[in-house]
C-alpha cells in the first residue's frame, strides 16, 4: 500500500507540473514584454488540464486585452465566465482527493475578487469596442458577484465605478445613482454622480493598470509525529506611484477611482479561511489514520507513507497573476477636438496619447498599463 501511495504521489506531482508549465511560460513572456509569445503559449486552453483551465482563460484574456485584441480578449473571458458557472457545483470525487492529497488536485474556481474581475475586464473590453449593451450585461453580472461576497469585495472601488459608468452609458440614471451611492459609502465619502456631458465637450475615460498583483505563497507548520499544515497567503501589495496627467502642455487633475487588487485578494482569501482550515484538519486526520493502519502491519511502510504524506501537503497557491496590482478609472472632461495627453507613473516611461480626437457629447476609451 505504501508503494502505491508513493507512486501515486509522484504521478500527481508530474501532472501538476505539466499543467502549470504553459501558464508560467505565458506569464514570464508577458512580464518580459513579449505579448505575442505570451499569447501563443495559451492558444488553446482546452489543452490545459481542467483543474487549471480557468486560469488559462483568465490569463489569456488579460494578455489579449493589453495586446489591444479586445474582441479576442472578450472571447477568452467569456469562456472563463462560462467555466465558472459550470464549476459552481462541488465535485464529491475532487473533495475526496483533496482530503487525501491536497487542494491542488481540485479544479481552480477563482478567488471571489478574481470572479468579479472576469466581468470587470469584460466591461472594459466591451466599452473599448463601444458595445454599451453587452457592457451593461457584464455590469449586472458583476453586481451578482458583489452581492454574493459583499465583505470581500467592498474595497473594489474601480469595478463599482465602472458598473455605474455602464448604467450611465445606457441612460439609466437611477441605477447609476444607486451604484455611486454605494461607491461613496464604501470609500467613506466622495461626490460621485452621473453628469451629462456639457455642450461643446467630450470625455476621455482611461483604464489604468499599474504594477502586478501580489501572488500566493505558502506558510508551512509542522506538528509531531509527521503532520504538516500548509496555508496559502498573498504577498504584500506594493504601493502605486501617483499618476500625473498633462494635456496640451498643461497639468490637469481629473477624477480618479482606484482599487488595490492585492487588498481585495487578501480579503477574498481570508473569507474562506475557515473552510480551508477545516479541510486541513480533515486531511491531517485522514493521513494519520492511514499511516497508523499501515504501521500495524509494516513499520517501514508506515514511515514511507508519513514521508509521502508530508511531502504531498502543499498549499494551493494558484492565482491570476497577469492582473495589475492597482486599477484606476480616470475620467477627463475635454473640449471637443484634438488633444495630446501624457500620463506618467513611477513604474516606467510616460504614455503619450497623441492626436486624440474627442467628439462632442461622446466618450472615448483607452486602456493602458504601467
Amino acid at each position: 500500500m505504501a508503494k502505491h501511495i508513493a507512486f501515486g504521489a509522484i504521478f500527481i506531482l508530474i501532472l501538476t507540473g505539466c499543467s502549470s508549465l504553459p501558464l508560467q511560460k505565458a506569464r514570464d513572456a508577458f512580464y518580459g514584454g513579449d505579448l505575442e509569445k505570451a499569447g501563443r503559449s495559451l492558444e488553446d486552453c482546452t489543452d490545459i488540464s481542467k483543474k487549471d483551465r480557468l486560469l488559462c482563460y483568465m490569463e489569456d484574456g488579460v494578455i489579449l486585452h493589453y495586446s489591444g485584441a479586445y474582441e479576442k480578449s472578450t472571447e477568452a473571458l467569456l469562456d472563463a465566465s462560462r467555466f465558472m458557472k459550470q464549476q459552481e457545483q462541488i465535485s464529491a470525487s475532487e473533495q475526496t482527493s483533496a482530503v487525501l492529497i491536497n487542494d491542488r488536485v481540485t479544479t481552480y474556481k477563482g478567488e471571489y475578487g478574481e470572479r468579479l474581475w472576469v466581468h470587470t475586464f469584460l466591461m472594459m473590453d466591451y466599452l473599448l469596442d463601444y458595445d454599451y449593451e453587452d457592457a451593461l450585461v457584464e455590469a449586472r453580472q458583476a453586481l451578482e458577484v458583489y452581492d454574493a461576497h459583499p465583505g470581500s469585495l467592498t474595497d473594489d472601488y474601480f469595478s463599482r465605478a465602472l458598473i455605474a459608468l455602464c448604467f450611465e452609458n445606457m441612460q439609466l440614471p437611477d441605477d447609476a445613482r444607486i451604484e455611486y451611492e454605494k461607491l461613496s459609502k464604501a470609500m467613506g465619502g466622495g461626490d460621485f454622480a452621473a453628469v451629462a456631458i456639457p455642450p461643446g465637450k467630450g470625455e476621455l475615460v482611461l483604464f489604468v493598470g499599474q504594477g502586478r498583483v501580489p501572488h500566493k505563497i505558502s506558510t508551512d507548520m509542522a506538528f509531531p509525529p509527521s503532520i504538516r499544515i500548509s496555508v496559502p497567503r498573498y504577498t504584500d501589495s506594493q504601493p502605486a506611484p501617483p499618476l500625473t496627467f498633462r494635456c496640451d502642455d498643461r497639468d490637469i487633475t481629473p477624477l480618479e477611482v482606484s482599487t488595490d487588487l492585492g487588498d481585495v485578494d487578501r480579503k477574498s482569501l481570508n473569507d474562506r479561511s475557515a473552510a480551508y482550515l477545516t479541510r486541513q484538519a480533515l486531511r491531517a486526520g485522514a493521513k494519520e489514520s492511514i499511516a497508523n493502519e499501515i504501521g500495524e502491519h509494516n513499520q517501514l511502510g508506515e514511515a514511507m507513507a508519513r514521508i509521502v504524506f508530508f511531502l504531498l501537503e502543499e498549499a494551493d497557491v494558484r492565482s491570476w497573476e497577469t492582473l495589475p496590482g492597482h486599477m484606476t478609472l480616470v475620467r477627463i472632461e475635454l473640449d471637443a477636438g484634438v488633444h495630446d495627453l501624457k500620463i506618467s507613473s513611477g513604474y516606467s516611461n510616460p504614455v503619450h496619447l497623441e492626436a486624440l480626437d474627442i467628439p462632442e457629447g461622446r466618450r472615448v476609451y483607452r486602456s493602458i498599463r504601467f
